[in-house]
């Protein structure tokens, strides 16, 4: 049970490394797919920086937090989805629901389930 958790926190993980890598190397490719758009020229460095740089802090902790001795640092992941999760709600709640959201939301849902689980058994079987 263990080994699967790490597994998937590492896919979890190797998601959001793909998520920084895109806004970080080609930001204009993940326009799209985030519903953001840069305005100008330092509008791409806010998508590289505040985005990429966030989904890249993200992947670090997670990979980390999946090493053995190591769930404690799930916690930096888990709280900053927690945020964005909170985010999301004010959304939904003033400007509405959408399918878009109703992903996103479902998405972040399911990521803050598998650090909170993973976070709580393997601190647990490093205790044992």
């Amino acid at each position: 049970m263990e080994l699967a958790l790490r597994i998937l926190l590492r896919l979890l993980a190797l998601g959001m490394l793909i998520g920084a890598v895109g806004f970080i190397f080609n930001p204009a490719a993940m326009e799209a797919d985030f519903a953001v758009r840069a305005l100008e020229t330092h509008g791409m460095g806010t998508l590289r920086g505040d985005l990429g740089g966030t989904f890249l802090m993200l992947a670090i902790f997670t990979f980390h937090g999946s090493r053995p001795g190591s769930a404690a640092w799930l916690a930096v992941p888990l709280v900053f989805m927690l945020t964005v999760l909170f985010g999301r709600v004010v959304h939904i709640v003033l400007d509405g629901l959408t399918d878009p959201a109703i992903r996103s939301t479902i998405i972040e849902l399911i990521a803050v389930a598998i650090l909170e689980y993973a976070r709580r058994k393997l601190a647990t079987e490093n205790n044992n």
